[in-house]
């Protein structure tokens, strides 16, 4: 399996302003994830936390509405190509670098992780969490930090790795799942129904550090806070 890392936009406490200086919990997990990447994409301003991240896309894409224009010059200076598109358009750029892996890239590219923020505006953290769940991207296994939050895409069966008395929560996403089965759960689910805005997965707990989540039809997200823990 070969994976393409997405950097997409947005506050980021990896991308300090001058005079500022931010912590976040998984920081070396995420740089280890990026630096064993085999292709990545920054969605615009992500090109900012890529190179927080002390890794140069092979892409930029997007609008370039809010990527420092110094920046995306080293980027094209060192190599990188950089597909810029109108403001005016119809698709977030987290929207574009999915798009772009699922359509465009090496077919081996079968797993991504987006990288992005769990700040900044609501409306984009809400429509990229669903974007995950698209069924055009439904031959993809697709992982998801945002800040802290890590996130996994469930369109079959996964296992996820945690401690134990770490709250997970799992969401349908778009349609109403079938067949929502778990292990390692403190609440489990036993083949039944989840629909989306139902909270009956929210603020489950890991018994262990292994659990398990599958689904007969339907897409899941599995949600973990890394700073949250029971």
């Amino acid at each position: 399996m070969s994976e393409v890392v997405v950097f997409s936009g947005g506050p980021h406490p990896l991308v300090a302003t001058p005079g500022e200086s931010f912590e976040i919990a998984r920081r070396d997990s995420i740089i280890e994830v990026a630096a064993a990447a085999a292709y990545v994409i920054a969605a615009d301003s992500g090109l900012h936390l890529a190179l927080a991240c002390g890794r140069m896309p092979d892409l930029v894409i997007g609008d370039m509405d809010s990527v420092n224009p110094v920046l995306l010059e080293q980027a094209r200076d060192a190599g990188a190509e950089i597909r810029s598109f109108p403001q005016d358009k119809d698709a977030t750029d987290l929207e574009l670098a999915l798009e772009t892996v699922n359509a465009s890239l090496d077919p081996r590219f079968d797993s991504v992780t987006v990288i992005g923020s769990h700040a900044g505006r609501v409306d984009h953290l809400l429509s990229g969490m669903l974007l995950l769940g698209s069924e055009r991207f439904a031959g993809l296994r697709i992982d998801a930090w945002f800040g802290d939050t890590y996130l996994a895409i469930v369109r079959d069966s996964r296992r996820v790795v945690a401690e134990s008395g770490q709250l997970v929560s799992v969401v349908a996403l778009n349609a109403t799942a079938q067949g929502v089965r778990s292990t390692g759960l403190r609440w489990a689910f036993e083949g039944e129904e989840l629909s989306p805005g139902s909270t009956r997965g929210v603020s489950n707990e890991f018994l262990e550090t292994i659990a398990t989540i599958s689904v007969d039809q339907g897409c899941l997200a599995v949600i973990i806070d890394k700073e949250q823990c029971s």
